[in-house]
């Protein structure tokens, strides 16, 4: 490998588990230095041999029968001499090194997999938990479905996870401002991408990010070789999506600092595809990134930077870009501008014309209750429009509880009660706050993300108006949003929207 000597490679694999770096770390360095395949990086970072991962393979029944030579050809796949690898031996190994199947394989290698084969892989990669990010060289645990524990050390893992994806997309985006891929990968890259946006909206964000990490690096790597035009219109396409993905994890986990360096490689990604409707989305992205962590003249910057991508798109992206917009115009005082703002995104949406995001569906769409919801967050916030940010805060409502279950946001639909339980309060009806309140203080932990507890805790601040105090109402709800939100899933879950 380049000339390194298994003396080499131990030392640098000793030097970085002493500075805490995790195996993935490990094994990627070894790569870079030493050259070779990640199969056989991975199997280094570990400090093993060949036949000493024979001995674990074998403890595995269910796996193909495998035996040291074999290894070394899977190993040099897919140069000449190389064996290609069956997707029951890369899930066995995968287990076995503590990682999931497609971090096995590089995509130059996942291209030349037999198309079953490959297919296998990219759809069982999900089945594998979160594995924590411990020390080189002890086995790993066996894979398993991801669970929904709230365990510190779990939280660590997940957080370490989002870093490690954030510097990865900085360095793209620095190396992509300055064919080797079939139609089968794209296929299936497009699959797995509209499966996780609309997983997104649904499922706890500990169950997806491993896969969103994966395919983000699979759509990287394919990006560093070379394609035909269209098909690197494509990947830039898929890579722009799964990088906004991982920007709105980065955000939901609390971290708005990666979360703008992945949303500048997906607009990096967006620029190089020349797709406007994901220029518009990712500057939208951007504001509400900017919104929720308390900044919102930048908020105001990103939506406006986005103005001229909207006006050239008709998807859903140019209805979400003017009513974000709108929102931050309130929490800034300027009433006038947020209700133009409003009117604007209803213009854009009689001139809806579906784009590619919309066909992906999830949360690379705009739909009209998320529309509501975001005009309930913006009146909430103006003086004499309570009573309006009230009833357009029940029409969401009412609209996701009746939209297809796909379509449906558990985030959403708790921001938009919040706004209406906050309107109520300033109106002065605390039993009808109280109500509006009490289906999002009743949701499960994994789903108290960090934006939900905001909203809650904007109606706890409202409650201390001196009209209030005293009341029993008040006091109660005060209390249980206090106890609703140190239990949130801040600990090793998503935070914000």
């Amino acid at each position: 490998m380049s000339g390194w000597s298994k003396r080499d490679i131990n030392k640098l694999r000793d030097d970085m588990t002493r500075q805490g770096r995790g195996l993935e770390e490990i094994a990627e360095e070894i790569r870079l230095r030493c050259g070779g395949s990640r199969l056989a990086a991975f199997r280094l970072a570990h400090g093993w041999s060949q036949p000493d991962v024979i001995v674990r393979y074998r403890q595995d029944a269910s796996a193909l029968p495998i035996d040291q030579p074999t290894l070394s050809r899977l190993e040099m796949f897919p140069e000449r001499g190389s064996r290609a690898p069956q997707a029951t031996q890369i899930i066995a190994l995968a287990g076995i090194y503590g990682t999931t199947p497609l971090r096995l394989l590089d995509p130059f290698a996942l291209d030349r997999l037999e198309p079953s084969e490959r297919n296998i892989l990219m759809r069982c990669n999900a089945g594998f938990g979160s594995f924590p990010a411990g020390p080189a060289g002890k086995a790993p645990p066996p894979a398993v479905a991801p669970t929904r524990s709230l365990i510190q050390p779990e939280s660590d893992s997940l957080q370490r996870k989002v870093e490690m994806a954030a510097h990865r997309a900085l360095r793209f985006a620095v190396t992509a401002e300055g064919s080797n891929i079939g139609p089968e990968t794209l296929d299936q890259l497009r699959e797995e991408a509209t499966r996780l946006t609309r997983a997104y909206q649904q499922q706890s964000l500990i169950t997806l990010m491993g896969d969103l990490i994966d395919l983000q690096d699979v759509a990287f790597r394919l990006l560093e070789g070379r394609q035909r035009p269209a098909e690197a219109r494509e990947m830039y396409l898929m890579a722009g999506v799964l990088s906004g993905m991982l920007a709105k994890a980065s955000h939901d986990l609390g971290d708005p600092n990666s979360a703008m360096k992945q949303a500048r490689a997906s607009f990096i990604c967006a620029d190089n595809a020349g797709h406007d409707g994901l220029r518009t989305w990712t500057r939208g992205l951007q504001s509400m990134i900017a919104y929720w962590a308390g900044w919102p003249h930048e908020a105001a910057r990103y939506a406006q930077l986005g103005g001229e991508f909207a006006g050239r798109t008709r998807g859903t992206g140019s209805v979400w870009l003017p009513a974000q917009e709108a929102r931050v115009w309130a929490v800034l005082g300027n009433g006038e501008q947020a209700l133009a703002a409003i009117e604007r995104a209803n213009d854009a949406r009689e001139q809806v014309e579906p784009d590619e995001l919309d066909e992906l569906g999830g949360i690379m769409t705009f739909p009209r209750p998320r529309q509501l919801y975001y005009d309930a967050d913006t009146r909430v916030w103006l003086p004499g429009q309570e009573e309006h940010a009230d009833r357009v805060a029940e029409e969401a409502i009412i609209a996701y509880e009746e939209a297809p279950d796909h379509e449906r946001s558990f985030s959403d639909e708790a921001g938009a009660r919040a706004d209406q339980a906050l309107a109520r309060v300033t109106m002065g009806d605390l039993e009808g706050a109280a109500e509006a309140l009490d289906p999002v203080l009743e949701l499960p932990a994994d789903q108290r993300i960090g934006g939900i507890v905001a909203s809650a805790m904007r109606v706890h601040t409202a409650l201390r108006d001196p009209g209030h105090r005293g009341a029993a109402t008040a006091r109660e709800l005060q209390q249980r949003i206090e106890v609703y939100g140190q239990v949130s899933a801040g600990i090793a879950l998503p935070r914000g929207r």
